[in-house]
């Protein structure tokens, strides 16, 4: 085997999974399409990164398993992101209807704490990885990737696809995680635009601009 487990994307989720892991003593191997980790991080909040929310919930999300956030916000709640950024430098500003932005206004800070922690565990970071198939044989799953044009395979017995949804595929977002789901026969919540941006050029600009706000 090649690590613990293997976690394809390398943004929020999958950074934040090998750091636990690295606190349980587990080793992994983080396979990232783009050429750094953290992409989204870096543009979210306009680049400032609003990392928490001070009043979220488990009722302000939908899931297809209504208890599902509920389990999430008992097992991991806001008071725990931001003592965890704390613990490592970060400290919190709050915004707007409780947003919390990292007082020094930078998304880098955020994701530096996240490939920090990663280096002190020795979890490596592959990036333009670029996964090509997953096969599940004898307890273990064997992932093939292309990087610099040469195909590569690694193998361990836990897997965690961690890639992202659908929005902002400029930023490389791609429907992965649901073609993986489909070919093995998980149940899927078939998808639908969520939040789309009203894009006005030429003169329909003059006609719209006094809504902005």
């Amino acid at each position: 085997m090649d690590a613990d487990a293997i976690i394809i994307g390398a943004g929020a989720c999958g950074l934040m999974c090998a750091v636990q892991a690295g606190f349980l003593g587990k080793k992994v191997i983080l396979l990232e399409k783009g050429d750094k980790p953290g992409a989204k991080i870096l543009i979210s909040g306009g680049g400032r990164c609003n990392y928490t929310n001070m009043y979220a919930t488990d009722e302000q999300f939908i899931s297809a398993n209504r208890h599902f956030c509920k389990s999430a916000f008992t097992q991991w709640t806001v008071h725990d992101t931001i003592s965890f950024f704390e613990t490592y430098g970060i400290q919190g500003k709050e915004k707007t209807l409780g947003q919390l932005f990292p007082e020094g206004k930078n998304a880098k800070d955020i994701v530096e704490v996240f490939t920090s922690i990663c280096t002190d565990f020795d979890q490596q970071i592959i990036c333009e990885a670029n996964v090509e198939e997953i096969d599940h044989t004898d307890g273990a799953f064997t992932v093939q990737y292309v990087k610099s044009g040469k195909s590569r395979f690694i193998k361990a017995p836990k897997l965690v696809i961690t890639t992202g949804g659908l929005p902002i595929p400029k930023m490389g977002a791609t429907d992965f995680a649901l073609r993986f789901a489909r070919k093995h026969g998980l149940t899927i919540v078939e998808t639908a635009p969520a939040l789309v941006p009203l894009t006005i050029t030429g003169k329909d600009e003059e006609w719209y601009a006094a809504l902005s706000g």
